[in-house]
């Protein structure tokens, strides 16, 4: 009876923790630097950027946050693996730019099929989803004083 409790237990168990980390892996985050950038940027600037894919799969909610950046013109979640450059494939924020130095939420929103562009043009969000899980996928802000991007992360 013991040996039926504790095989019951251990299977509760496993089930449990394989259901946490399902859902766990519903959301996924980048902490932006200027030392991620390629080649790397000398700034004070730092932000966060967190997305959560929907039980359904069809859509990405995100939260991009900024910390001591100034002019920000825009910012895209782009394709590229670390040290490497890409083009976007959705955007998260295109403006008007914030003028003056900014700290805060620059933008939340939702990422759905029809807002992918570049090289997902045309596809899903599970290709998005996709490549955030290969370690393809990286958020960049860009500003004025550098266009090609002043901050940037990894999206893990």
């Amino acid at each position: 009876m013991k040996t039926m409790k504790l095989l019951v237990f251990i299977a509760f168990m496993m089930l449990l923790t394989t259901s946490l980390g399902l859902a766990a892996s519903h959301v996924f985050k980048a902490k932006l630097s200027g030392s991620e950038v390629a080649p790397a940027v000398m700034t004070k600037a730092t932000g966060e950027a967190e997305f959560k894919l929907s039980k359904d799969g069809k859509e990405i909610t995100y939260t991009l946050k900024l910390e001591g950046i100034e002019n920000v013109t825009a910012a895209h979640i782009h394709a590229g693996k670390k040290g490497e450059n890409g083009a976007p494939v959705a955007g998260l924020f295109m403006g008007p730019k914030k003028e003056g130095e900014f700290s805060g939420e620059v933008a939340k929103g939702t990422i759905t099929d029809k807002d992918l562009v570049g090289k997902l043009a045309g596809k899903t969000i599970g290709d998005l989803v996709k490549l955030i899980r290969n370690g393809d996928a990286y958020v960049n802000v860009h500003t004025e004083k550098n266009p090609g991007g002043e901050i940037r992360g990894q999206i893990k």
